[in-house]
């Protein structure tokens, strides 16, 4: 009996165990969500990601917010984010330093090791990360030799004399030369390990060495005002305004296409994690306020980045180049469309069309279009110029068209010189005028070509029929049409487009019809009567026997002179 009262317990605690672990599992959500008006007032640790959705509100008043790597916020579109006097930082911020790649003096990234903190010799240990090396780098004391590097740490020896001492440190070949950690070790005494940024420094920049962040999505409206954020990553889709926040190892804010980020107040950037505060798409709005400060140093202000841009053509293989393109304002090697009529700036990578500089100023990129070749079938002829418009300002635009400086032809009629309802077979034919206009804005020698309407069979025409039609004008071709196998038959002409047009209607064309007419037989009237020619033979015989009537009695009175 004891037996079985431990059998049922052990069977009840298995089946209380197996019920309510499922709900421990459901009680730990995997996000929050925030679908109504909230306001938070107390420090809180975010640890799973927070998605305000349209129609949510949420407002962050004089707290600190702790998020975890790899947590998110979203704030969808439709939805809001306050923060007021409050602050949003990583629970893991960028500890190293990362250099611009110069080597000259001035330039050069350097950190400062603090030998006045030690009365005796000491060694400082460099490292550069997991996942970087310092080879081919130098590292470089003012009055000494440099010293080459390798390896991802070495070492450099101080005697009990050092003070402060700047250690400059450059990469291979311009590369940005990374920094995680330096190790004080004192002959006598505890080492210490600084994390990298904790070490006063110059012309270096904040290194996240795990890459491992959280992030702050905004596709809705987010609006910050005397608040702060350290660490996470900022992507801009909807709209974001920054008035008198502090940002730190934060940038590059990224504002994206139709983005608009408004950054006002005493808004002030400090180590960002790339040679830029902002990186926003050029397509974004982005409003920089007078009494915004940004990271300064080689870092810009912001930088206005264009994606893959695309120009498209009419035609294949126009051959195009850009003008005072990018930073260095340099003429471009030379790019072609393809059979889609579409070419690709710079091989379809994105570039730098502004800059606003540490300093105040402002570069902007003005470049254009030069078009090298724009030939088809219409304008072949070299004493025509090349289609497109020669030179056009190169936009913004993810697609430029190219659609100016090209004819646009329209076959207009055709009709019979003269009227007329049958003709014979057997004459030198009938003449027909066909009219086409060109409403384009560039020139064109065109041609077309005939079939019989009724046969599709190709016409008989005494000359190939086309020529040059100006911009703005309507010309009249004349020609020919000789025969048909047929009684009852009419003409229709089609103009023959550029083999090189992606779209053979791009620039025109078409077809016009003529009125059907009747072709006879050169021996048949009009009546299909015979007695036009009876009388005509009648006629010639009567002639032709007075002829040689006369002249055989000429040839009589001719004799009986002589005898």
């Amino acid at each position: 009996m004891r037996k079985s009262k431990t059998m049922l317990l052990a069977t009840f605690l298995l089946t209380a165990l197996a019920t309510t672990t499922p709900l421990n599992v459901v009680a730990q959500p995997s996000e929050i969500i925030i679908d109504s008006r909230v306001e938070w007032i107390e420090d809180r640790s975010l640890e799973v990601d927070l998605r305000i959705v349209s129609g949510g509100d949420l407002t962050l008043n004089g707290l600190t917010l702790d998020i975890n790597d790899r947590v998110n916020i979203y704030v969808e579109s439709g939805g809001m984010l306050n923060v007021q006097n409050s602050q949003i930082q990583d629970n893991n911020p960028p500890t190293g330093l990362a250099g611009y790649g110069f080597w000259e003096e001035d330039n050069r990234s350097a950190v400062l090791i603090p030998g006045s903190d030690y009365d005796g010799a000491f060694d400082a240990t460099f490292y550069s990360g997991e996942t970087r090396t310092f080879y081919g780098g130098q590292a470089i004391i003012e009055g000494q030799d440099p010293i080459d590097l390798n390896g991802s740490e070495f070492t450099l020896s101080f005697d009990s004399n050092t003070d402060d001492v700047w250690v400059g440190l450059v990469g291979y070949g311009h590369q940005s030369v990374h920094l995680a950690t330096v190790t004080m070790t004192p002959d006598v005494g505890s080492a210490i390990t600084y994390n990298a940024i904790e070490l006063e420094h110059r012309n270096m920049m904040g290194l996240d060495q795990d890459s491992d962040t959280c992030v702050l999505n905004v596709a809705g409206t987010a609006d910050f005002d005397e608040a702060s954020i350290l660490g996470c990553m900022v992507v801009v889709d909807g709209m974001m305004t920054l008035h008198s926040t502090t940002i730190d190892r934060t940038g590059p804010i990224i504002s994206n296409k139709d983005a608009e980020l408004i950054l006002s107040g005493q808004t002030t950037f400090s180590m960002s994690k790339d040679d830029h505060d902002v990186r926003a798409n050029a397509n974004s709005r982005l409003h920089w306020g007078e009494n915004v400060v940004g990271s300064g140093g080689h870092t810009d202000r912001w930088e206005k980045i264009m994606d893959s841009q695309e120009v498209h053509f009419d035609a294949a293989g126009v051959l195009f180049r850009i003008l005072n393109f990018g930073q260095y304002e340099i003429t471009s090697s030379t790019y072609f469309s393809d059979e889609n009529g579409v070419g690709l700036i710079d091989s379809g990578d994105s570039r730098t069309v502004e800059i606003g500089w540490a300093d105040g100023s402002v570069w902007t990129e003005s470049a254009s279009i030069e078009i090298l070749e724009y030939r088809t079938g219409w304008n072949m002829d070299e004493t025509l110029d090349d289609y497109g418009g020669g030179i056009i300002p190169l936009t913004w635009d993810e697609v430029i068209v190219i659609d100016g400086n090209t004819p646009e032809i329209e076959f207009i009629s055709l009709v019979y010189q003269e009227p007329t309802e049958s003709v014979s077979r057997g004459s030198s034919g009938v003449g027909l005028m066909a009219t086409i206009a060109n409403r384009g804005t560039a020139p064109a020698i065109v041609y077309f070509t005939c079939d019989v309407t009724e046969t599709g069979a190709a016409a008989q025409m005494t000359s190939y029929p086309g020529g040059l039609v100006e911009a703005g004008e309507e010309v009249t071709i004349q020609f020919s049409w000789m025969n048909s196998d047929v009684d009852n038959a009419s003409l229709t002409c089609e103009i023959l487009t550029p083999t090189q047009l992606v779209d053979e209607d791009a620039f025109g064309g078409g077809t016009a019809s003529s009125e059907q007419i009747t072709w006879v037989d050169a021996e048949d009237d009009e009546d299909g009567s015979i007695l036009p020619v009876v009388v005509a033979f009648v006629i010639a015989v009567v002639a032709m026997a007075a002829f040689f009537f006369r002249m055989t009695k000429t040839s009589e009175e001719d004799e009986e002179e002589l005898y």
